[in-house]
């Protein structure tokens, strides 16, 4: 790996947005808000959980399931339950599972996904690290409710990357996006690999499941990220990018996803581009070969750069994501930290061809500023709400108090809305509905995406912040 280049992916974000600057949280607080936000629980740290990184899911009685990247009895990470109360009163967290680290996964970065058919009621998520393969490349696991009531919840490691290297970042391993589980039951997900050597390449791989009940599940790389010669762009690399941080999605019959970096020559650092938005097509017959097709590649300001959310799927096979960096606004860079190709992120829509075999069009509809109570740094992705609106979340700026991150930009994250324009060529309009302050038991610095929920109520987590500093979880009821 170049070393001239400081590169921050997924989980050395965790450590530098969701953990040291948990001392850097200021004292000014938020501005009134135009919709009803709650903070639901603040993680207390071991043995509870501790900084939360993805979003949660929805059961259909008003549950939260979700992961903690750190915290539980052992300190690597945890899978919680949090319970609505039946009446006026608070929620009640229950941890389901307490990872231990090998033959245990360790450090889940990604959230929960509802099986179904038989594994209706589980729980499917990845780790980063642990399990058995050599060199702790991380899990693919399952959490099951208890078979009678009042019974423990049951974890399994279903499957074992090999990892290699420190912490599986040099080997087929770290699954950091999140699963897609499909309506047959076949599970599709995203490793990082050791995108910069090339020695195991980032993939899209698909699980299936035994074919009787206690079998063992099978996985199988579908696709291979080609990076160029030692993760450079120049002398090869594929065109769909590499170095996935965000999973996949389907539509059509078809993946869709994103790679947070290569494929194009951008920024002070242009061997290792600025990632890419790729579609993977099924094979026409069963054995075949996946195919992958580049659907935009991201070129820096005033276009967006490292995408590490999922996309969105929106009316008219519309895709909607994120940009970590990119777009027109102007956050300050100091040296080149982190981020040479600056931009405080962008919110994007790709738009399928006319006909097909066309070309995908690329649009940034936002582009965010870090100032004037603007939000910075959206690092999760966007959810389809009420109207067509797209909601979602960003780790700094807002008008909370300043959560300095080395760049320069204050402010503690924000949730916001985007509204599509009212007529077709318009443009969208930002509204900024809540600045998390870190201050008084509030959360701050927000990673991942929201879930929107019945009464058009999102919830979501922060990775910092709350009574313990050590993340919580929200809710913000539309109004």
């Amino acid at each position: 790996m170049q070393t001239s280049r400081i590169w921050i992916d997924a989980r050395s974000r965790a450590a530098t947005l969701g953990v040291t600057l948990l001392a850097l949280l200021g004292v000014a607080g938020c501005l009134a808000q135009a919709a009803t936000f709650t903070t639901l629980y603040s993680f207390q740290g071991e043995p509870d959980g501790k900084i939360p990184m993805a979003a949660v899911v929805l059961d259909a009685g008003g549950a939260l399931y979700g992961t903690t990247y750190r915290g539980g009895t052992s300190g690597m990470g945890t899978v919680f339950q949090l319970a609505p109360p039946s009446g006026v009163g608070a929620w009640t967290e229950s941890i389901l599972h307490n990872f231990t680290g090998p033959p245990d996964g360790m450090h889940p970065f990604a959230g929960l996904v509802f099986g179904v058919g038989g594994n209706a009621g589980s729980l499917f998520g990845t780790t980063v690290m642990g399990g058995t393969g050599g060199g702790s490349g991380g899990t693919v696991f399952e959490v099951s409710p208890p078979s009678a009531g009042g019974g423990n919840w049951s974890e399994a490691v279903l499957y074992d990357f090999s990892g290699g290297g420190k912490a599986g970042r040099d080997g087929a391993g770290d699954p950091e996006g999140t699963l897609l589980v499909e309506p047959d039951g076949t599970v599709f997900g995203t490793t990082h690999g050791s995108c910069y050597s090339g020695t195991f390449p980032s993939t899209v791989f698909k699980m299936t499941g035994p074919a009787s009940s206690g079998g063992a599940w099978t996985l199988h790389n579908i696709f291979s990220f080609i990076p160029g010669p030692s993760g450079h762009v120049g002398g090869g690399g594929g065109a769909e990018g590499w170095c996935p941080t965000a999973g996949v999605i389907s539509q059509g019959g078809a993946l869709y996803g994103a790679t947070y970096e290569g494929a194009s020559a951008c920024g002070e650092y242009p061997a290792f581009g600025c990632g890419a938005a790729y579609a993977l097509n099924p094979p026409a017959a069963p054995g075949g070969v996946w195919t992958g097709t580049p659907l935009h590649v991201f070129l820096g300001p005033p276009d967006g750069a490292y995408p590490s959310a999922s996309l969105t799927a929106g009316p008219g096979g519309v895709l909607y994501g994120t940009t970590y960096v990119g777009g027109t606004g102007g956050c300050g860079l100091n040296g080149g930290f982190p981020y040479a190709e600056g931009g405080c992120g962008a919110a994007f829509q790709l738009a399928p061809p006319a006909a097909p075999g066309g070309a995908w069009t690329e649009s940034v509809i936002y582009s965010f500023t870090g100032g004037s109570g603007d939000g910075a740094y959206p690092a999760g992705g966007l959810v389809l709400g009420p109207n067509g609106a797209l909601y979602g979340a960003t780790a700094y700026g807002g008008s909370g108090s300043p959560c300095v991150r080395p760049s320069g930009t204050g402010g503690c994250g924000t949730v916001f809305q985007l509204t599509p324009p009212a007529s077709p060529g318009g443009a969208w309009t930002e509204t900024v509905l809540y600045s998390f302050s870190g201050q008084n038991g509030d959360g701050a610095t927000p990673l991942a995406g929201l879930t929107l929920g019945p009464g058009n109520v999102l919830y979501g987590t922060t990775s910092a912040g709350g009574t313990a500093a050590a993340g919580t979880v929200f809710s913000l009821a539309l109004n």
